[in-house]
């Protein structure tokens, strides 16, 4: 008997640490959210604690994050559309830009890579995992008909 509780114990313990090496994985919430970083250059501990700063500051914000992105993949920059197709879109160099974009149509958000752990750039990026949340939650979520006073024009989550 104590030779299968240990056994169980050996399995759990190899999950937790598969899960806490490659994402973020709170189990009382039941938030899990898969983080692809660079091996050499990748940030996985700065992704964590922007997350932590939106649990601990935003619990609506957390809960639409936890909902609504299952994997969070930190790039250099932002690609809004193949330069070769769009190089004269203003919305190209802006996307480039940009701290993190939402890819529609998925439950996928993109990060910038912005090594260092600044309050301000773990700030930064929190705020950018609760904007690109609302943008996958107003995917996801039934729309309200455009023409019903129910909808709203000035919900920052649905201006893209």
């Amino acid at each position: 008997m104590t030779k299968y509780l240990l056994a169980v114990a050996g399995v759990v313990a190899l999950l937790w640490a598969w899960l806490d090496a490659f994402a973020y994985f709170d189990p009382v919430r039941g938030c899990r959210i898969h983080i692809e970083v660079d091996l050499l250059a990748g940030d996985r501990a700065g992704v964590r604690r922007a997350i932590d700063l939106v649990r601990r500051q935003d619990p609506r914000a957390y809960r639409t994050l936890c909902g609504f992105v299952d994997r969070i993949v930190e790039q250099r920059q932002c690609d809004g559309a193949d330069p070769r197709v769009a190089s004269g879109d203003p919305r190209l160099l802006q996307g480039q830009t940009a701290t993190g974009c939402y890819v529609k149509g998925s439950r996928t958000v993109i990060l910038k890579r912005e090594p260092g752990a600044e309050p301000a750039v773990v700030r930064r990026r929190a705020e950018a995992l609760a904007r690109l949340a609302g943008y996958s939650a107003a995917f996801w979520l039934p729309t309200v008909p455009s023409g019903s006073a129910a909808s709203s024009t000035s919900d920052p989550t649905t201006l893209r």
